[in-house]
């Protein structure tokens, strides 16, 4: 564990003003990728010191009072913490944080444990999903964050997805900074392979042409695994293509039968015979494998994120001459984009020692050289206005352009009690329909995965 901690100078200001903040709305309720940052608590205490914000009242007392955070991400991260801090102290100079970072597994120990009964900490930050999963698992231990966001003068830089992955419940679990984006790697140095264009494959029968051109051409035409997390790779294809409840609404009720033709058509380029061009060993590698084989050079498409693109455009990544592109419209409407994954951001213990003051502390997150900081330390923000385009590598440019689609993935992680009874047939019935031996059995697998689903509904009604 490594620790950080910053003291407040001497000289504390006895009735330093807050900056007003403006007013308005946020999209939906279904924003963003990540799962970490959608539930709301009892948000009393925070809420007051975001009206007090709002109103300009200045801080009372000269006391110190440190924000202690929790984060996963290592020591890389503290600049992007230490310039919220600098922003918060301008208005508030007697206040500091002093943040600690955590191995994941760890993290999510801790975390559990402060949340459900031992205290200790004001603010955690973490992916939106595992925060969420934190709050599902703690009974709701985490405060309702939306009426701090709405009183965040600069909260219009979160959008409709970025609630939906960081809620829960009408519930602001997570307040997010930024984003993780999933887009579709093509590679275009293979010969023998010709990709038309830079928005190549724009429907799902461009998709299956590449990759059996890539096939002939003696590499995998597109790989992502499907032995854990089996259910992302439909999130891509689907989701990117404008769809949402893609397996499940909100009702609960199985949405497999209505959207089996996809389900098939994704099936069928692992499991379709000589049709078939996904890298067979999808089913038992993990991303690491899977990473190794992208940047070997041997598969044609693949899943590539805003994490990772700047590195693999340089010259010695080994993955070679590539673009990224928006996700093939599958259901040929011509919809398509990028699919957001998850939200980074924090979210709030209800029995934070010191709420008032980490309430203040999020209002600064979004802040223009904090969220410079955002970028420069995980490769992502709210707020496109930090980036200097002019610098980011050939395929980052996509995730940073604000005329091209974004679709989050679906989120039911805390709204169903028992979603993970539901998400554990769904993965077993994706897993037995990838090992089909025949187009019928792919189509009776498939019809499984609902009838599946509705049974573990009917059993918790």
């Amino acid at each position: 564990m490594r620790k950080m901690k910053r003291i407040v100078a001497a000289g504390l200001v006895l009735s330093m003003m807050l900056t007003a903040c403006g007013g308005g709305k946020t999209g939906g309720a279904d924003a963003t990728e990540k799962a970490d940052a959608a539930e709301k608590a009892d948000a009393k205490e925070p809420a007051g010191a975001a009206e007090g914000a709002a109103s300009g009242n200045a801080k009372d007392s000269q006391e110190s009072e440190v924000i202690t955070i929790w984060y996963e991400g290592g020591d890389a991260r503290l600049p992007f913490f230490e310039a919220v801090e600098a922003e918060m102290q301008k208005d508030y100079p007697n206040y500091s944080i002093n943040a600690v970072t955590f191995d994941n597994s760890t993290f999510m120990t801790k975390v559990l444990q402060a949340t459900s009964a031992t205290g200790g900490v004001d603010l955690v930050f973490n992916d939106a999903s595992r925060l969420l999963e934190i709050d599902l698992q703690s009974n709701n231990g985490f405060e309702d964050l939306s009426s701090i966001l709405e009183q965040d003068s600069r909260k219009d830089l979160v959008n409709e997805g970025d609630i939906k992955l960081s809620s829960v419940g009408g519930r602001l679990v997570v307040y997010p900074v930024n984003r993780t984006i999933a887009g579709l790697g093509v590679k275009t140095d293979v010969a023998g392979v010709d990709v038309a264009g830079e928005t190549s494959p724009a429907t799902w029968e461009e998709f299956k042409e590449l990759g059996l051109a890539y096939k002939n051409a003696g590499i995998n035409g597109f790989t992502m695994i499907l032995g854990s997390d089996p259910g992302q790779v439909f999130n891509l294809f689907l989701c990117g293509s404008g769809m949402s409840d893609i397996f499940l609404n909100g009702t609960p009720e199985s949405q497999v039968e209505k959207n089996q033709k996809y389900f098939e058509d994704i099936v069928s380029v692992y499991a379709g015979g000589d049709e078939a061009f996904w890298d067979k060993d999808a089913t038992s590698e993990d991303f690491s494998a899977m990473y190794t084989k992208i940047q070997s050079g041997s598969v044609g498409m693949f899943r590539a994120g805003n994490w990772n693109v700047a590195g693999w455009d340089a010259p010695d990544s080994g993955v070679g001459e590539y673009q990224v592109t928006e996700w093939p419209s599958i259901s040929g409407d011509g919809t398509r984009g990028l699919v957001l994954l998850n939200t980074r951001g924090f979210a709030m213990p209800k029995n934070s020692e010191h709420k008032e003051a980490a309430s203040v502390f999020l209002q600064y997150a979004l802040k223009e050289e904090p969220q410079g900081r955002s970028f420069e330390t995980m490769g992502s923000c709210m707020d496109l206005s930090v980036v200097d385009t002019d610098k980011l590598t050939k395929n980052q440019k996509i995730f940073f352009d604000p005329d091209v689609k974004l679709y989050p993935i679906d989120n039911y992680v805390a709204d169903i009690p028992y979603y993970n009874d539901i998400k554990d047939v769904y993965e077993k019935g994706l897993t037995n329909a990838v090992n089909s031996k025949s187009g019928e059995e792919i189509t009776e697998n498939i019809a499984n995965i609902h009838t599946s689903i509705n049974q573990v509904i009917e059993k918790n009604k």
